[in-house]
């Protein structure tokens, strides 16, 4: 059985990820989980603080998985940039409902609201833009400065796919605007 605390983190990052921060209330985290007001402020004192630790599980999944994982592999920038979008259907492939990413979601709502959010949130996708603009230079022979500002608009463009899929809930809109992604990739891969 998973401790409190854990349960109380994978509860109020679904929660989040469904009704949004501020759809979200501590009796709700509590309701969903079981659990006493006591116990919610022994581990987080405050809905923020247990919301920072979501944003930061979030980092630490995209790091190993795509930062440290995937986009740092020594295969092909190629292959790497592809298995990157792989990554993000599958999760978003075997849910009934799709709310969007849930990393996009939290900065289209917190961004704006508070710094401590903000900041967490802004390192992730300036690590991100970096690592997918080193594939892309690889790709390129070009400095990853020079591909930064490409890497930024295929940022916007999966973004704007998970934006497509929520307000869609066609996961086919997903898999296409990803094939064209792919797509221009190889196109890329060939200058």
């Amino acid at each position: 059985m998973r401790n409190t605390k854990e349960k109380i983190l994978t509860a109020t990052e679904q929660l989040i990820y469904k009704k949004g921060y501020t759809g979200t209330s501590i009796n709700d985290i509590l309701d969903e989980t079981g659990t006493g007001k006591g116990q919610f402020y022994y581990y987080f004192g405050s809905k923020k603080e247990a919301s920072l630790a979501v944003i930061d599980n979030h980092v630490k999944i995209w790091q190993k998985h795509l930062l440290n994982g995937i986009l740092s592999r020594d295969e092909s920038p190629l292959a790497n940039l592809k298995e990157m979008l792989d990554w993000i259907y599958s999760d978003h492939a075997q849910k009934k409902i799709y709310y969007g990413c849930p990393v996009g979601n939290l900065v289209i709502e917190l961004s704006a609201l508070d710094e401590d959010f903000r900041k967490p949130l802004e390192q992730l996708f300036s690590d991100l833009q970096k690592k997918i603009a080193e594939n892309l230079s690889a790709l390129t022979g070009l400095l990853v400065k020079q591909n930064l500002p490409a890497a930024h608009a295929i940022i916007a463009q999966i973004q704007g796919s998970l934006l497509l899929l929520k307000v869609t809930q066609d996961l086919n809109a997903l898999e296409s605007n990803f094939d064209l992604l792919k797509t221009s990739f190889e196109k890329v891969g060939e200058k």
